[in-house]
């Protein structure tokens, strides 16, 4: 998984998150993170039909005006495109010091297996 900052303008919620991560397993995740921080969580979850490129190209369209506070999702090869196009914006070092990129711009949190 890769964990994604952006900034944007203040909205209802405190944190607007894009994920393509499936929404029966982010919803319990986010909640936790609500109820720990004290933070609003608004989260946009993709289509299955889109999954992540669909999130992708809405965050390149919104560059010059981003929305998404936070990008969450398990495909890295997006999130260096994302970071290649300077969409993705600097955010604290939370995760700790091996899991962030010199950049500062996103950070793994977690992996995901595929064997064949």
């Amino acid at each position: 998984m890769a964990l994604v900052a952006a900034c944007s303008p203040a909205r209802e919620a405190d944190v607007t998150l894009y994920t393509s991560v499936d929404q029966n397993h982010a919803e319990p995740v986010l909640r936790a993170i609500e109820t720990r921080s004290g933070l609003r969580i608004a989260a946009v979850h993709d289509i299955e039909a889109a999954k992540t490129t669909g999130l992708v190209n809405r965050l390149l369209a919104e560059r010059e005006r981003p929305v998404a506070d936070v990008f969450w999702s398990s495909e890295c090869l997006q999130t260096l495109r994302l970071e290649a196009a300077g969409v993705l914006a600097p955010f604290p070092a939370a995760v700790g010091d091996r899991s962030v990129r010199p950049y500062e711009r996103w950070a793994a949190v977690g992996g995901r297996l595929r064997v064949i």
